[in-house]
């Protein structure tokens, strides 16, 4: 288990469900949070990702959580991505539609940004400590010829 002995983030979450990564396994990466990335972590979990889970009673899976720096480099993620420290997660919850899962979270006034990406999972992360949520809701979506663009609010992806 990456992280070593199972360390709890809140009720439902455990750090190496944030860490685990098929992309770092694949590439020998070492992707393991430090104490500031699981401070915010932890944050995640009991401002969005517990309610969520207490409110729909429905297991959620991260499928991206933390992102080493070598890690987020060799999956092209963005070098302001919110995964790299701990404030971000992909996540699907089996029977709902990513757009489901990001509804249910367009309430939470602890989101700082929301992303409905590709109809595949929904992407939720919080502001830095300190700093004010935006509440950016965001659809991500393929356009032929021009890649991936971001539209304002939360829309069905075909």
């Amino acid at each position: 288990m990456p992280g070593g002995p199972a360390v709890q983030l809140s009720c439902n979450f455990y750090l190496y469900e944030f860490e685990r990564s098929q992309t770092a396994a694949r590439f020998g990466i070492e992707n393991r949070a430090d104490a500031e990335v699981i401070d915010n972590l932890k944050r995640l979990c009991a401002d969005v990702l517990q309610p969520l889970r207490d409110e729909t009673g429905m297991p959620i899976t991260v499928t991206s959580g933390y992102r080493s720096p070598e890690l987020n480099r060799r999956i092209g993620g963005s070098h302001r991505s919110a995964h790299c420290e701990g404030r971000a997660a992909d996540i699907v919850i089996a029977g709902m539609a990513p757009l489901q899962v990001c509804e249910a979270l367009q309430w939470n006034m602890q989101v700082d940004q929301l992303i409905h990406e590709f109809g595949e999972w929904a992407h939720v992360a919080i502001a830095r400590d300190g700093d004010k949520p935006r509440c950016q809701m965001l659809t991500a979506v393929h356009e032929p010829g021009h890649g991936t663009r971001y539209r304002l609010g939360l829309e069905m992806v075909a």
